[in-house]
C-alpha cells in the first residue's frame, strides 16, 4: 500500500523531510493544460528537484469546461479534447499514473435533461478519455462526490454501476471516505465494485480535516477495503489547518488505522 498527500509541491518545501510515498497534484495547477508547454516544463523541472514522485492528479476539469449537452447547455468538444489530450501527454512526462475525475461543477447536469441521459454522456466521455489515456500509461478514475458538490454520481454504488458498463475502456472507480461519510453511504458499498477500485481519498468528515485532527475512525471503511483486496494508493485529501505540524501525525494516524483495520477484516 502507498500513502500519499494531496497538495501543491510549491507551497511545502519541507516535503523532503516527510515520510510519504507520493504526491497527488492538481491537473489544473500542475499540468496547466491550457497554458503553453514551456510553462509546464518549468513546473516539471521544479518538481523534479524533489525526491518524491508525483503519481496522481485531481481537479481534472475547470468549472466552465462543461460535460453535459442539453437544450440549454453546450459542450465545447474541441476545447475538451485538446484539454484532455494535452493533460494526458503532460501526465506521461511527469510520471503521473492516475487522473481523478471529480469536477463537480463541470459534470453537473441542468434541469432540462434527464439524469439517465446525463449519466450516459458522462460514461461516453470517460470511455473516450480512457482510450486516450492508455496511450500515456494513465488511468482515469471516477470520484463519487457528496451531494453538496454535484447532482450526479454521488455514491460509490451509483458510480460503480456506471463504471462497470465502461470498464473495458480502462475506466476505474475511486472511493473517498469523506464523501461517503457526508452522504451517509455504508462502507460495505465498496465491496461489489472491488475489482474496479483503483484509488482512495481520505479526510475526516468534520471540517474535511486531516486524519487524527478530530479523532474520527476510518477503520470501518479500511476494513471494507481490506476485504476488497485493495492494495494500491490512499491519498490524504483534506483542508490542512497547519500543514507543517499536521502532516506527519496525519500520515502516522492513517498508517495506524490501516494496519489495525486489517484485523477487523479477518
Amino acid at each position: 500500500m502507498k500513502f500519499g498527500i494531496c497538495t501543491s509541491f510549491r507551497t511545502i518545501p519541507q516535503l523532503n523531510e516527510i515520510a510519504f510515498d507520493y504526491l497527488e497534484e492538481s491537473v489544473q495547477r500542475f499540468l496547466i493544460p491550457e497554458r503553453p508547454q514551456a510553462e509546464f516544463e518549468e513546473l516539471l523541472h521544479a518538481v523534479r528537484q524533489f525526491p518524491f514522485p508525483v503519481e496522481a492528479a485531481n481537479s481534472l476539469l475547470p468549472a466552465n469546461l462543461l460535460l453535459i449537452e442539453s437544450p440549454s447547455q453546450h459542450v465545447d468538444r474541441a476545447r475538451l479534447e485538446t484539454y484532455m489530450r494535452t493533460a494526458l501527454r503532460r501526465a506521461e512526462q511527469a510520471g503521473i499514473r492516475i487522473f481523478v475525475f471529480g469536477s463537480g461543477p463541470a459534470r453537473t447536469y441542468p434541469a432540462d435533461i434527464e439524469k439517465a441521459a446525463a449519466s450516459q454522456q458522462l460514461a461516453e466521455h470517460m470511455a473516450t478519455w480512457n482510450g486516450w489515456a492508455r496511450e500515456h500509461g494513465v488511468q482515469i478514475v471516477l470520484e463519487p462526490l457528496r451531494y453538496e458538490e454535484t447532482n450526479i454520481l454521488n455514491t460509490v454504488a451509483e458510480s460503480g454501476a456506471l463504471v462497470s458498463t465502461i470498464a473495458a475502456s480502462g475506466a476505474r472507480l475511486l472511493a473517498d471516505v469523506y464523501h461517503m461519510a457526508c452522504n451517509g453511504e455504508n462502507p460495505e458499498s465498496i465491496l461489489p465494485y472491488s475489482s474496479l477500485l483503483s484509488h482512495v481519498h481520505v479526510a475526516e468528515k468534520e471540517g474535511r480535516a486531516a486524519p487524527g485532527h478530530h479523532g474520527e475512525d476510518f477503520r470501518p471503511y479500511f476494513s471494507a477495503l481490506h476485504r476488497a483486496g485493495y492494495d494500491q494508493r490512499i491519498s490524504i485529501e483534506c483542508n490542512w489547518s497547519n500543514f507543517a505540524t499536521e502532516v506527519t501525525p496525519a500520515l502516522a494516524e492513517l498508517r495506524t488505522q490501516w494496519t489495525e483495520s486489517s484485523k477487523q477484516a479477518v
